[in-house]
C-alpha cells in the first residue's frame, strides 16, 4: 500500500498526502483489505482549520519511525469529518460511551468490521505526566489485537450493550406538570454565575441552548443570563473586534483568548441569536455585531462563486515561516502605530488587549462603531503585512442554509431588500449545485481556479455535468434539515406557495431516506442515531420542530414514535438536548 490521498480534493486529506504514513481515505474497500490482512484500522478525523490536528500531524504523521509502525501493523485511514460528519459522530459518540471527551483529532481504532474497541483524541509523540505516547499505544494494541482479541471482543459486546441500552425509550421520569421546572433547574445548575455563558470552563457559545433559554425570555432569570452572555459575546476575545466575526470558542471561562478558527456554521448561528435578542431587548450593539459578522463572511476569505467555505484556519505562518496559532489575529504595540495621536490617548478608555487579543470594555453600540474606525486602520495594517489564514476548500451544503436563514432573521428585522435577495441568490444557487430532486448532496469542493478552468473547456455543457467531480456525494439528515428550515422560512416571509411545495418534497426525502421506526437517523444506512445538540442544532430535533412549528401549512403532524423519543430524550438529558426540548414546547403552547 501507499498513501493514496493526492487523488482526494479535500484540503484536510490533500495536506496529509506527503505524510510518510501510507494513509487511505474512507471507503468500503479499506475495510475488506483490513479482514484480508487481518489488520485493526487506525482512523484518525480531522478537518482542515483544526490546530491539534495539524499538531499531531507535524508531530506523529511526518515522522518516519511513528509511521512505519502505522504501515506496518494497521491499515491507516484520514477521514475529514465535514465530509463524512455521520462517520465522526458515530466514534465520537463510542468515545463518550467510554468516559473520555471528544474532539478532534479524533483516532479511533477499528476492526475490519468498523466495530470500535480503543478511541482517544490528541495523542502526544512522547510520553508524559499526561499519559503514553502515540507510539506505545500503537504497539500495545497490535498486541492485543493479534494475541488477545477476547479482550476486544469483550469491549465491543459492552458497547453494544451500552448502546442498545443508552436507545430505549422509558418511563416518563418526570411529571409533565413538573416539567417545565424541572428544566429550569436543569439549565440553571450549568450557568456560570461570575463570567457567564455555560460551564465554569472553556466558553462555547451553544446556540442551541441560547435558542432554547429565548423562547421562555419573560423567566427573568432566562433574560438577565441571556443578555450578559450576549454582551460577553460581543465585548470579549470571541468577538474579532477587526475583521468581524466571531472564533470558535475563548479557552478561558473569561471569554478573553479565543481558539482562532472561525466556522461559517458558528458565524451563520450565533448572528442570528444576536438578531433575535435584539429583536426583544432593542440593544444595537447586538445587531451591529451581527451585521459584521454577516459581512464578514459575505464578504472575507469565506466567499466564492460556489457557496462559502466552511472554515478559516486557526493557525498561520508567522515571519519564521512557521505556522502559529492565532498569529494573524495578535496585535503587537507596533500595530497601533497606525493611529493618531487622538485615537492612542482614547483607545485604553474603550478596549483593552490580553494575550494580544483586542475586547471592549463596555456594551456601548455608539462608542463601539466610532471605535471600528481606528480598529480598521489596524486590521489593514495587518491585512498588508501578515500571511492570511488558509481557508478551507469545502462549501458544505447545510451551513449554508444556515446562513440563509440568517440573512432571512436580519431581513425580518431591519427589513433591507438586500439581504432578501442575497438569502434567495445564495438559496437558488445551492439549489442549483447540490440538490437533485430533494436530495441534498454534502456540498462541493469550491476550487475556483479547478472549476474554472474546467467549465472552459466544457461551455457547452450542463454545469452539473462538468461539476460532478467537486460535488461531495456523500449525504446527512442534517443537510436536509438545514434546507427545510431555510425553505419554510423564506415561505414564511414570502407567503409564495412555492416554498412550501419544495419544503413538502424534502419532508417525503427525509422520512423515505433517513427515518426508520418513526425516528430520523443521521445516515442514510440508519447506523447513527443521535438526538444530542452540539455546535449545532441537533438535525431530528430540528425536523421535529419544523414539523410542529409549520404543522398547519404543511398538513403533516409529527410521528407520535418521535415524540415519545424526544420527550424520553429530554427528560433523561435536558442540557444536551435544547432543540428537542423547543420543538415539545411548541406542541403543549
Amino acid at each position: 500500500m501507499k498513501n493514496n490521498l493526492n487523488k482526494e480534493k479535500s484540503l484536510y486529506l490533500i495536506r496529509h498526502s506527503h505524510n510518510p504514513v501510507h494513509w487511505q481515505a474512507w471507503s468500503e474497500d479499506v475495510f475488506k483489505i483490513a479482514k484480508e490482512l487481518d489488520k485493526p484500522v487506525f482512523v484518525s478525523i480531522g478537518y482542515s482549520s483544526c490546530h491539534w490536528c495539524r499538531v499531531m500531524e507535524k508531530e506523529s504523521f511526518e515522522d518516519e519511525e511513528t509511521a512505519k509502525i502505522l504501515n506496518e501493523k494497521y491499515i491507516p485511514v484520514k477521514v475529514d469529518k465535514d465530509e463524512y460528519p455521520d462517520v465522526d459522530k458515530e466514534y465520537q459518540f463510542y468515545i463518550q460511551s467510554t468516559g473520555e471527551a471528544g474532539g478532534w483529532p479524533l483516532s479511533v481504532f477499528l476492526t475490519p468490521d468498523k466495530e470500535p474497541f480503543f478511541a482517544g483524541t490528541y495523542f502526544p509523540k512522547e510520553s508524559s505526566s499526561y499519559g503514553p505516547s502515540f507510539k506505545t499505544i500503537l504497539k500495545s494494541i497490535d498486541n492485543v489485537y493479534h494475541n488477545k482479541y477476547s479482550e476486544i471482543e469483550k469491549v465491543i459486546n459492552t458497547k453494544n450493550e451500552f448502546i442498545s441500552s443508552f436507545n430505549q425509550v422509558s418511563q416518563p421520569l418526570v411529571p409533565d406538570d413538573k416539567i417545565k421546572e424541572y428544566r429550569k433547574q436543569e439549565f440553571m445548575k450549568i450557568f456560570d454565575p461570575v463570567y457567564f455563558g455555560f460551564r465554569e470552563g472553556a466558553k462555547f457559545p451553544f446556540i442551541s441552548s441560547m435558542l432554547y433559554l429565548l423562547d421562555n425570555f419573560q423567566e427573568e432569570e432566562y433574560a438577565s443570563f441571556l443578555i450578559n452572555t450576549a454582551d460577553k459575546i460581543c465585548t470579549m476575545g470571541i468577538c474579532d473586534h477587526l475583521f468581524g466575526g466571531f472564533f470558535r470558542y475563548t479557552v478561558d471561562r473569561m471569554w478573553h483568548v479565543p481558539h482562532f478558527e472561525k466556522m461559517l456554521s458558528d458565524n451563520a448561528q450565533i448572528s442570528s441569536f444576536l438578531i433575535k435578542l435584539y429583536a426583544k431587548t432593542g440593544n444595537k450593539l447586538y445587531l451591529y455585531t451581527a451585521q459584521k459578522a454577516i459581512d464578514f463572511v459575505m464578504y472575507g476569505s469565506l466567499r466564492t462563486d460556489y457557496g462559502y467555505l466552511d472554515s478559516l484556519d486557526a493557525d498561520s505562518l508567522n515571519n519564521n515561516g512557521e505556522y502559529e496559532e492565532g498569529y494573524f489575529y495578535k496585535v503587537t504595540d507596533r500595530d497601533f502605530t497606525v493611529l493618531s495621536e487622538k485615537e492612542l490617548k482614547n483607545f485604553p478608555n474603550e478596549a483593552g488587549v490580553q494575550s494580544g487579543v483586542i475586547y471592549l470594555k463596555h456594551n456601548d453600540y455608539i462608542k463601539a462603531a466610532a471605535l471600528d474606525v481606528s480598529l480598521k486602520k489596524v486590521a489593514d495594517r495587518i491585512n498588508t503585512i501578515k500571511a492570511h489564514p488558509e481557508a478551507d476548500n469545502k462549501a458544505i451544503s447545510g451551513h449554508n442554509f444556515l446562513f440563509c436563514t440568517t440573512l432571512l432573521n436580519m431581513y425580518e428585522v431591519d427589513n433591507e431588500p438586500y439581504e432578501l435577495e442575497q438569502a434567495l441568490a445564495l438559496y437558488h444557487k445551492l439549489r442549483h449545485l447540490v440538490v437533485y430532486n430533494s436530495q441534498v448532496y454534502r456540498g462541493i469542493y469550491a476550487i475556483e481556479d479547478e472549476i474554472n478552468k474546467v467549465m472552459q473547456t466544457n461551455s457547452d455543457k450542463d454545469n452539473n455535468d462538468y461539476l460532478k467531480d467537486y460535488i461531495i456525494k456523500n449525504r446527512v439528515l442534517a443537510d436536509h434539515v438545514y434546507y427545510l428550515e431555510a425553505t419554510l422560512k423564506f415561505y414564511e416571509i414570502t407567503n409564495e406557495q412555492d416554498f412550501l411545495l419544495i419544503a413538502k418534497n424534502v419532508i417525503k426525502e427525509i422520512e423515505n431516506t433517513f427515518v426508520k421506526d418513526g425516528i430520523p437517523y443521521l445516515d442514510m444506512h440508519h447506523r447513527v442515531k443521535d438526538s444530542f445538540d452540539d455546535d449545532k442544532p441537533n438535525p431530528a430535533g430540528l425536523y421535529l420542530y419544523l414539523i410542529n412549528k409549520y404543522s398547519s401549512d404543511l398538513n403533516i403532524k409529527a410521528d407520535e414514535r418521535l415524540i415519545a423519543y424526544a420527550k424520553d430524550r429530554a427528560a433523561r438529558f435536558p442540557t444536551g438536548h435544547p432543540t428537542m426540548i423547543r420543538a415539545l414546547e411548541l406542541i403543549n403552547k
